[in-house]
């Protein structure tokens, strides 16, 4: 080789050496930049020149050293792993703070808890039952009444309230998942785009395209791939999302009744993004993604107590089994934290709210002049007996007058059983928390709530069977549960399932992000920047830079030397 050859030799190792200081620098300059991952320069060999044969092989001179790649350090493995188990700690934290909401609602109204209502209720039932036709037992009586009914129905809005928030939540992760979309499309493009002349990598572009997977992955159940050009393509819940071509966005029906949305693929003719008739587990990959968890603690109505009545109805005649019953229930109503609260919460209400009436308007109160008016009326139907088309009571055969029937249940497109809905004729005909009001008449004349015989004597009796309903055997929790229990224990057996399935939720969520942070603590060590190791390496590729620069200026001696000095 010339002295000019090994000059360029030299001119190599300095190109070659001030590249990678310049990585080095700007690995530095991005330490504390969220979402870096640190870059590593790859050095090789140059092109050989032949100057000669010897007996079995060639003879060879190496023209220096190249810049081959400046690539990511990051494993793809740790990746999928971090972005699959952040995706539960999302699932799991987005429904505990959903159960934490609603527990919340019961802990304090107006300075008193809901069980201090319940229990006023009671108190003021067992001071009636002392003096039945006390004019001061019986106002007392129907202003705990109201203030039962009062902060019942403050904490069903609450929770329908929080629903329609959890609703609007459901958009907006629906909007910034079809974001993140676009913005992985952009650096696709900007990644291909770059990197196709095979000139420099994109690197700082990939930084990015990461970053918003991650976000991506708390959103949703993601997968994707990256192809030989560096294309990442993406999969949500097993629907392809991202391709070379598009982003298939998600969009939303909406629930006529409910006002509720419902994710779904424009691209597949609407189809649902979820499947929630699934198992909830880590094994089905059915727990991940926060948009999931939003749509399932919401629901997909207002859930109230004949999400319950028609099952055991069902199981009580026979028509079903209690195992099937309590699968419906867990699949159609329990799978969401508010319309559980929701069936289980209306369930005591309506038995509360029907036991007192079922007292007040017994039989033997009845008399010519009419019914007994109950305290508890439906706002949908406000009478309790029927009456036939002159606005006359209608009887049965026995004399008695025939009530307003309750509907439990209805029929569906396909005639099985399923529960009232809000909104419908059957729907007014309940005692349930969002179709009550105390009766009008009975707050303007507390006489009318009256314990006496039809021979004008005090019943005491009657009045001592409300005291008693507080004791008798009410319903089971719901479906799931086999022993009934009593009202005075059903909101406390429900209070506990409800701080129970709060604790469950929070122990998971904190297990999940424990994990995953555990994974990104991996995830850092590889690819995040160390100062003391790029210092180090700054050192390293300086001294090298200087023996480039060194090893030039001897070459640049010996080629002045000979031609100066010995004139060759």
């Amino acid at each position: 080789m010339s002295g000019f050859g090994s000059m360029y030799v030299g001119v190599s190792g300095l190109r070659t050496a001030q590249d990678a200081l310049n990585t080095t620098a700007h690995n530095l300059s991005n330490l504390e930049t969220e979402g870096y991952v640190r870059q590593q320069i790859v050095q090789g060999d140059r092109m050989y020149t032949n100057i000669g044969y010897a007996s079995i092989s060639s003879m060879q001179v190496g023209l220096g050293v190249e810049l081959s790649d400046i690539r990511q350090v990051r494993d793809d493995f740790l990746d999928q792993e971090y972005r699959k188990e952040v995706g539960r700690a999302q699932f799991y934290m987005a429904s505990y703070e959903a159960c934490y909401e609603i527990e919340n609602y019961f802990q304090e109204l107006d300075g008193c808890t809901y069980q201090e209502t319940i229990k006023d209720l009671w108190e003021s039932v067992a001071e009636l039952a002392k003096e039945p036709e006390s004019k001061v037992k019986k106002e007392y009586f129907i202003l705990k009444a109201s203030e039962f009914l009062q902060r019942s129905t403050a904490i069903d809005a609450s929770i329908k309230e929080y629903q329609e928030n959890l609703n609007r939540q459901v958009t907006g992760k629906i909007d910034r998942i079809n974001e993140l979309g676009h913005i992985i499309k952009y650096y696709n493009d900007k990644v291909v785009g770059i990197e196709l002349g095979g000139a420099e990598d994109a690197n700082d572009y990939r930084d990015a395209r990461n970053q918003a997977l991650d976000e991506l992955a708390e959103l949703a159940n993601i997968s994707y791939s990256v192809d030989a050009e560096g294309y990442v393509t993406v999969k949500i819940e097993g629907s392809q999302f991202i391709n070379r071509d598009r982003v298939n966005e998600m969009g939303y029906t909406t629930d006529l009744r409910t006002g509720f949305y419902t994710p779904i693929w424009k691209h597949e003719g609407d189809a649902p993004v979820f499947d929630l008739s699934l198992e909830i587990s880590t094994q089905n990959d059915t727990n991940v993604g926060a948009l999931k968890a939003l749509v399932m603690a919401r629901g997909d109505r207002y859930a109230n107590y004949t999400d319950i009545a028609y099952l055991n109805q069902a199981v009580e005649d026979g028509t079903m089994s209690s195992d099937k019953a309590a699968l419906i229930y867990t699949k159609e109503t329990a799978y969401s934290s508010c319309m559980k609260v929701q069936a289980e919460f209306d369930q005591m209400v309506h038995g509360i709210v029907t036991a007192i009436n079922d007292v007040l308007c017994m039989d033997n109160y009845q008399s010519e002049d009419g019914p007994v008016t109950e305290l508890f009326i439906r706002i949908g139907e406000a009478e309790r007996f029927q009456k036939d088309a002159n606005g006359d009571y209608l009887l049965d055969a026995d004399g008695y007058y025939i009530p307003i029937e309750e509907e439990n249940h209805l029929l569906d497109e396909k005639g099985r059983y399923t529960a009232v809905r809000e909104g419908n004729n059957a729907y007014k005909k309940l005692y349930t928390v969002g179709n009550l009001m105390i009766n009008p008449a009975v707050l303007a004349n507390s006489s009318l709530i009256d314990f006496t015989k039809d021979n004008g004597a005090t019943d005491y009796n009657g009045a001592e069977l409300l005291m008693e309903k507080w004791s008798e055997e009410f319903a089971t929790l719901n479906p799931t549960e086999e022993s009934k229990m009593k009202f005075s224990d059903y909101y406390t057996g429900f209070q506990d399932a409800l701080a129970n399935m709060t604790q469950i939720y929070k122990g998971i969520a904190e297990g999940q992000e424990s994990m995953a942070n555990k994974t990104d603590s991996a995830r850092q060590e590889i690819m995040g920047v160390s100062s003391d190791e790029e210092l180090t390496n700054m050192i390293r590729f300086q001294n090298a830079y200087n023996a480039s620069s060194r090893y030039i200026n001897v070459i640049n001696e010996m080629l002045e030397h000979l031609l100066n000095t010995l004139g060759v």
